[in-house]
């Protein structure tokens, strides 16, 4: 038996290297591969070196969070006051106040509601005050390499190697959550070709550290996904005995005349509100039933979440002090 241990634990010495040695040998010609693609598509090679050039082999820190992300059963009100919390209305309220005139300005030039760029703003980075600490070229190169979404991750991270060569960030603050969001918007690199504005003027277009780069490419974002002007997120309602559930969902769409016409009411009882406006019932778990509008919708687009449009909504409506529904 001992002499069977002694062989086992022999053969594992042999293996394991060689093991470690295939994974390094395997790596290195997929960051070769993804060179070849980087420099075809006007990456510098500089660039492409200088960033990769600390990085020799996947994070596993990264490799964890991507294979075991916990799930937890939260209510929709436990979540909403978590993460849109009476100190995070409070600093909203507060930079709000500090920067009204721009994001006021911005706001105005997009056609979107301004306490929603501060709610985004706010619940994406608590107001720019923490941004996350993935080196971003890393985190995305080890998503790419091993993950269950490796085409997508391989394409943020080349366009993560277009943003670093056209000068908007520098490699050292280039740094974000652990999937690849960075700046204070916390955008993915396809978000931020597609919507990030260089509203300052100076050639960047500086999500990290630039005020006017921050506000602007937020309302861009909402813009191009569909904000309307001031018009209302959601309302809470109240829905008759007879209600049929299958109505429940975003693929029901009605106007809110229909919705009125079945008998869904205010929570104080009167008419539905915005009766030109179409909506869909949510009844998200732990929460109240809502009426969301289109601007809803656009919300979605930033975090597929009901949870998160809910939190969004709610914090936007207590930083600017709105009565909300």
């Amino acid at each position: 038996m001992k002499k069977m241990l002694r062989l086992l634990a022999f053969s594992y010495l042999i293996i394991q290297p060689m093991l470690s040695l295939a994974t390094t040998q395997h790596w290195r010609e997929w960051v070769a591969d993804v060179r070849r693609e980087a420099l075809g598509q006007g990456v510098s090679a500089r660039t492409f070196d200088n960033a990769f050039s600390t990085i020799h082999e996947p994070n596993r820190r990264v490799r964890g969070l991507s294979k075991h992300q916990p799930e937890h059963r939260l209510t929709f009100e436990k979540y909403v006051h978590t993460r849109a919390s009476k100190y995070r209305i409070l600093m909203g309220v507060r930079n709000y106040k500090q920067h009204k005139h721009l994001i006021d300005q911005i706001a105005q030039e997009y056609n979107v509601d301004p306490c929603f760029i501060v709610s985004f703003w706010g619940m994406e980075t608590s107001y720019g005050t923490y941004m996350g600490d993935f080196p971003v070229i890393q985190s995305l190169a080890t998503l790419a390499y091993d993950s269950n979404r490796k085409p997508f991750f391989r394409k943020q991270l080349l366009l993560a190697l277009q943003i670093l060569d056209e000068g908007h960030v520098s490699l050292k603050d280039y740094k974000g959550e652990w999937a690849g969001a960075s700046g204070q918007p916390q955008f993915l690199p396809s978000s931020f070709k597609q919507y990030a504005v260089d509203y300052d003027g100076d050639g960047r277009k500086d999500i990290w550290k630039s005020k006017p780069d921050v506000f602007a490419s937020i309302a861009n974002y909402m813009k191009q996904n569909g904000w309307q002007g001031l018009e209302p997120w959601a309302i809470k309602v109240r829905l008759p005995r007879n209600f049929d559930d299958k109505l429940e969902g975003r693929s029901t769409v009605k106007l809110a005349s229909e919705w009125n016409a079945m008998g869904i009411r205010t929570l104080d009882g009167k008419a539905l509100p915005y009766q030109h406006l179409e909506g869909s019932i949510i009844k998200p778990y732990g929460g109240p039933t809502f009426l969301v509008f289109p601007n809803y919708k656009m919300i979605l687009r930033y975090n597929h979440s009901i949870y998160y449009a809910g939190a969004i909504g709610y914090m936007a409506d207590r930083i600017c002090q709105r009565k909300g529904q």
